[in-house]
């Protein structure tokens, strides 16, 4: 994969298989999401908490299809938005919340993303903020968040809903920043520090 066509379209594309990928694990998330729920209520003392347990499960049985789709179209729009520049903050509450969550994921991948992030630039010519990119772990926790509005979570339920989410989707994301990182290096998109004459390297 070497640079040759208009980089943005390169970027696009690349973006796009990244965006089915993790499209891919949230798939998997809705699918897991029943057993992991079912351990917690059996796992608990509380009749009442496990009641409701099992009444998210069926909630989310119930709106898997619509919560997948808006999930799905939120990832596209984003990507979409983000190539045509706009980085614009318009739920704030929403994106601190998706910070919160994604903090411990994106502390992890910190330098492949910042790597990911200086190529993005160099083949682009724009500045690509590591933590909007849309393939970033606060962009991704966004549109989960947005794509679950229509369900009134309680505190308990939505910790519960978030560790599930780490656990099936931002947990998984090192395999698909790697891939990112290493296509753009085989496209000739260099970081700082390649300019200068270090070694590449990937995650």
């Amino acid at each position: 994969m070497r640079t040759g066509g208009d980089p943005q379209n390169v970027l696009s594309l690349l973006l796009i298989e990244a965006l089915n990928k993790i499209t891919q694990l949230m798939e998997g998330f809705y699918r897991n999401t029943e057993d992991g729920l079912f351990e917690i209520a059996y796992a608990s003392e509380d009749g009442s908490q496990r009641q409701k347990i099992v009444e998210l499960m069926r909630e989310l049985r119930l709106q898997r299809d619509h919560l997948m789709k808006s999930f799905d179209d939120r990832l596209v729009g984003g990507l979409d938005e983000w190539l045509g520049g706009s980085d614009e903050n318009r739920y704030p509450e929403e994106h601190q919340q998706a910070t919160y969550i994604a903090q411990r994921c994106a502390s992890h991948f910190s330098f492949v993303l910042q790597s990911i992030a200086e190529r993005i630039a160099h083949g682009a010519g724009r500045i690509a903020d590591r933590n909007v990119m849309p393939v970033s772990p606060q962009q991704i926790s966004y549109h989960f968040i947005m794509s679950c509005r229509s369900i009134q979570f309680e505190p308990n339920e939505a910790k519960i809903v978030e560790d599930l989410f780490h656990r099936f989707v931002l947990d998984k994301l090192g395999d698909i920043y790697g891939s990112i990182n290493h296509k753009l290096i085989e496209a000739g998109y260099l970081t700082l520090k390649d300019r200068e004459g270090f070694s590449v390297s990937t995650v």
